[in-house]
């Protein structure tokens, strides 16, 4: 076709035409190309930081965890203009991740609006233009190390996105995060962080040995501690009554923390009220004493952190899930937090004895790693446990199983635990050629000395020594 013969046809065509078929065309292509949504797997960061520098107008977020790693993507410089900055998140202390509260402070600060809905489960990233449905939380795994992927919605999808966010927005509209909320929550924080650092500890493994000491045979002397035929009506009753005090001291920490609960001075009108007293003097005392004189506990309870011993240890006046000392985890996660405290005179055997105290079902009520220590190996432990809370948790688990069957409490088993302890120290120091009268009067403690008369008649007993 000649070049004139084309132009008379092109000039033929109507005009509305003409613009309706480049309508349909141009509409059709745009249609295709907005369909086209980008699948992204980890590492999502760049993807969402470039979405961020780019906004003018919008940052909705909707996640329900996150941790300080978005404070990497959020920041001063990048969102100070931004006028819609708006985070759905979950606020549980069940988790740092949901309940990371200096991050959520630093959003604040960067004058984020934060709500929070504990049944969310979407991870949603909103920019002025752009729309990211994820299986990632703000978090680093999230974003870079985990497995995830995300799908970058296209325009349509994107303002779907906008309404779903701001219907779930509406729906938690009376659940606004502020700073009153978060210092009102900063305890149960600590609480948190302490606890998730223990959290992947590794278990230390049990092993056992043959037991024996020399010539002595060690499994007679123990028989005959578990089945002697001893009247332990008197504890019996020491322990009912300490138990009804036990339950009169939570009930006080479940109304707030004091520290007269814990300490009062001479002369206070709450002086014979507290834990310090009934450890000294009272049935406490009379179970399974500490060692410890007045000035050491005053030191400790008296201490402006020690409510941050006691939230650790009794997280049941905050609100927050008990321990559950039955799963090993925890129990050795709780072993490891209870001595991470810088206060003066707190240090060993006072974290043992508030152990013993509030959770009297799982420990021995003996406040020395080093007689617990020697109570386990000779009933045949050993154990590469090397820091203090690694070792309570293994010479607790150790000895609550090895006298799981005897019918007694642990104050009793406490008891015949020191037996055990004492005959044979008292059995070393013969076979060592000490003279019996010299080896008690070395012994000051009134207790000990009577534990090493019980050893002398049981070894007399069993005929190991006339």
């Amino acid at each position: 076709m000649s070049v004139k013969i084309l132009f008379l046809y092109i000039c033929s065509i109507n005009k509305y035409d003409i613009y309706h078929t480049y309508k349909r065309v141009v509409c059709k292509a745009k249609k295709h190309r907005t369909m086209n949504e980008t699948i992204i797997k980890n590492p999502l960061t760049d993807w969402i930081r470039d979405s961020i520098i780019n906004s003018k107008e919008r940052l909705n977020f909707a996640v329900p965890f996150l941790s300080s790693f978005a404070n990497t993507l959020l920041d001063k410089q990048t969102t100070y203009e931004i006028v819609d900055k708006r985070i759905i998140t979950r606020f549980d202390d069940s988790s740092l991740t949901s309940f990371d509260l200096p991050t959520l402070k630093t959003l604040l600060d960067l004058e984020f609006t934060i709500q929070f809905d504990n049944s969310i489960h979407l991870k949603l990233y909103i920019t002025d233009n752009e729309a990211y449905v994820t299986s990632s939380n703000l978090t680093r795994g999230g974003f870079e190390s985990n497995v995830e992927l995300t799908v970058k919605t296209d325009s349509n999808n994107t303002q779907n996105c906008v309404d779903i966010f701001n219907e779930i927005w509406s729906n938690c509209s009376d659940n606004k995060l502020t700073y009153d909320l978060i210092t009102s929550n900063w305890a149960k924080y600590e609480v948190l962080r302490k606890r998730e650092k223990y959290l992947k500890n590794e278990l230390k493994e049990l092993k056992t040995k043959p037991i024996k000491v020399g010539e002595l045979d060690l499994q007679k002397i123990i028989d005959e501690v578990f089945n002697q035929n001893v009247d332990y009506s008197q504890t019996n009753k020491l322990v009912f009554e300490a138990n009804k005090l036990r339950e009169k001291t939570k009930k006080k920490l479940m109304q707030g923390y004091n520290s007269l609960i814990f300490y009062a001075p001479e002369g206070h009108k709450l002086r014979r009220e507290n834990l310090f007293y009934d450890f000294v003097y009272g049935y406490e005392y009379d179970l399974a004493g500490t060692g410890l004189r007045e000035l050491q506990f005053q030191t400790a309870f008296e201490h402006p952190d020690f409510d941050k011993v006691v939230n650790f240890i009794y997280p049941d006046m905050l609100g927050m899930k008990s321990w559950n000392l039955n799963d090993k985890d925890e129990f050795q996660e709780f072993c490891n937090g209870i001595f991470d405290f810088d206060i003066p005179q707190y240090t060993e055997a006072l974290p043992i004895r508030l152990a013993s105290y509030f959770y009297p079902d799982f420990f021995i009520p003996i406040f020395k790693i080093e007689h617990l220590k020697k109570v386990c190996e000779a009933l045949g432990l050993e154990t590469d446990a090397e820091n203090r809370g690694d070792k309570l948790f293994v010479y607790n688990s150790f000895l609550t199983d090895k006298m799981k069957a005897l019918p007694f409490d642990n104050y009793i088993k406490s008891n015949i635990s020191y037996l055990i302890l004492f005959t044979v120290e008292l059995y070393d120091k013969l076979n060592k050629g000490e003279m019996y009268q010299d080896i008690i009067n070395n012994y000051k403690e009134k207790w000990k000395k009577g534990m090493i008369e019980r050893g002398k008649d049981l070894l007399i007993k069993l005929k190991i020594i006339k």
